[in-house]
């Protein structure tokens, strides 16, 4: 299977568990294509509280802050690179995660980002999940999300949702690029609503194209066909039935009064997914410039 590899792979780090997580992903990705890693700390000093230390308020100036955010950033990107033989640099930004990140991966054309996300309804985690998806909308690269309450070491078990949206193809081009081994086995997921028979025909046609792909490229593949009103809902579902590793979505975007919308579908498996997410956005559905039809439920995605 002639591949092209991935790129350089940005990854958000702010030292807590689950960034930490994201970055031994990235590190296993980097040894594998031979990429280079980018570290970007991003801090907004409007939120950091001062903490006495031996009775005197640490210096929370503005220079002090960056300098010893750069400080810290670098000394982690040097420490990675010499234990694990990677090429790694690192930057520190003053801001917000989603627009700094966003910037950062358009400035070295990052072919994918890894970002760490956690489960829970505490505060913190609403916060990883809102970055995450917030980064998802704006980027143009695929966007690799890491739950933390695990190791993720090989993606063996793939689940690729199928729905009648643009980019089924782009994705799978991307998901060349991760196939670690002939061990990977790949299952396609087409969905579609209920009564829905226009749909399951287009879904038909996709899934015995991509499946055609797949075998071409000697990858194990299965699909399964479901009909459902709650798509989110089943994709997660379906991920623990099969003992997912590595769950791919199209992160579609729909034309409506001229304007880009990204809805419930991709909200709502990063939310509250367990296992990692790649959302990519098609390109075929960023450059497309024409009304496509309008699928009953696609005005929700």
């Amino acid at each position: 299977m002639d591949v092209q590899p991935l790129g350089t792979i940005l990854v958000p780090v702010d030292f807590t568990e689950h960034s930490l997580n994201a970055l031994a992903v990235a590190v296993n990705l980097s040894q594998q294509q031979q990429t280079e890693i980018h570290l970007i700390y991003v801090l907004n000093p409007a939120t950091v509280r001062p903490a006495a230390d031996n009775g005197q308020l640490p210096d929370l100036s503005q220079e002090h802050l960056i300098q010893e955010g750069t400080d810290m950033i670098q000394m982690l990107a040097t420490v990675t690179a010499q234990e694990h033989h990677v090429r790694c640099s690192a930057s520190f930004c003053p801001g917000k995660i989603p627009e700094e990140v966003v910037s950062m991966a358009s400035r070295i054309n990052a072919d994918l980002i890894v970002i760490g996300t956690q489960n829970g309804t505490d505060a913190e985690t609403f916060r990883s999940g809102a970055d995450a998806y917030q980064i998802i909308k704006t980027v143009s690269c695929p966007v690799l999300t890491v739950p933390v309450h695990q190791k993720w070491i090989t993606f063996e078990r793939i689940l690729f949702p199928v729905r009648p949206v643009p980019g089924t193809l782009d994705k799978y081009a991307f998901t060349r690029k991760i196939i670690q081994n002939d061990q990977t086995e790949v299952t396609i997921l087409a969905l579609c609503a209920p009564d829905e028979v226009i749909s399951m025909y287009q879904l038909t046609d996709e899934v015995a194209v991509l499946t055609e792909k797949l075998t071409q490229d000697d990858i194990r593949n299965q699909a399964i066909f479901c009909q459902t009103d709650s798509m989110a809902e089943t994709v997660l579902e379906k991920v623990d039935e099969l003992n997912t590793n590595l769950l791919i979505i199209t992160a579609s975007l729909n034309i409506t009064t001229e304007n880009y919308f990204m809805g419930p579908f991709t909200q709502q498996i990063i939310y509250n997914s367990r296992v990692p997410v790649l959302a990519i956005r098609p390109e075929s559905a960023l450059n497309e410039q024409t009304t496509r039809i309008a699928w009953q439920y696609g005005q929700n995605e």
